[in-house]
């Protein structure tokens, strides 16, 4: 009753937060292209949990009506077992060469149409893509904008997670080291997420 009152759809934050039997019930009640809808506005993070407990034609009756670009993330990230890093992540994330000043990196992030809903830091890559350091968005903004990222950035704390390590790794990584959020890295060592706090 309550879908049909709000035009046949939940908004998607309020669908990320239920779990459970609840959510597939929501879900069985909503129209395949409304929960489609709901899944595209959500990080990979968080629509993989949406969709990871469905049956496989529920979630491919959903994904087909998603855009090709959400569909393939979201085929990748169930494609990880249930219990890694790659669950957790979020393909999300804003990434620079070491090279780029803090104008160039502020001004890039002004003029991208999808920046991750949350990210607390810019991960510095090499030129193969592989995290060599992270700077803090505080201390981003305090640097000058001639600033190069490289003379910002940290090397020695920055924690990488491999995209297989399991869950509770990854749990007593963030618990150990007090991290509000790490890079996640494929099998040949190249940035494809991130995990944050929530």
């Amino acid at each position: 009753s309550l879908i049909r009152l709000l035009g046949g759809a939940i908004p998607s934050d309020v669908l990320a937060e239920l779990d459970g039997d609840l959510l597939e019930e929501v879900i069985d009640a909503m129209e395949p292209s409304k929960v489609a809808e709901a899944v595209v506005e959500l990080d990979t993070e968080d629509a993989t949990f949406l969709l990871e407990d469905l049956d496989e034609e529920k979630q491919a009756q959903i994904l087909a009506l998603a855009p090709i670009e959400d569909r393939l993330a979201l085929r990748a990230a169930l494609d990880f077992e249930e219990e890694s890093a790659g669950r957790l992540m979020q393909r999300e994330f804003f990434a620079s060469p070491a090279f780029w000043t803090v104008g160039q990196i502020i001004d890039r992030m002004r003029s991208a149409e999808e920046l991750p809903d949350r990210f607390y830091e810019v991960f510095v890559v090499d030129p193969a893509f592989k995290p060599v350091g992270s700077v803090p968005l505080s201390t981003l903004l305090k640097a000058s904008r001639e600033t190069a990222i490289e003379d910002l950035m940290n090397s020695r704390e920055m924690r990488i997670v491999p995209v297989t390590m399991d869950q509770e790794e990854v749990a007593y990584l963030f618990e150990q080291y007090n991290l509000i959020s790490t890079p996640v890295v494929d099998d040949a060592d190249r940035l494809i997420g991130m995990i944050t706090v929530d």
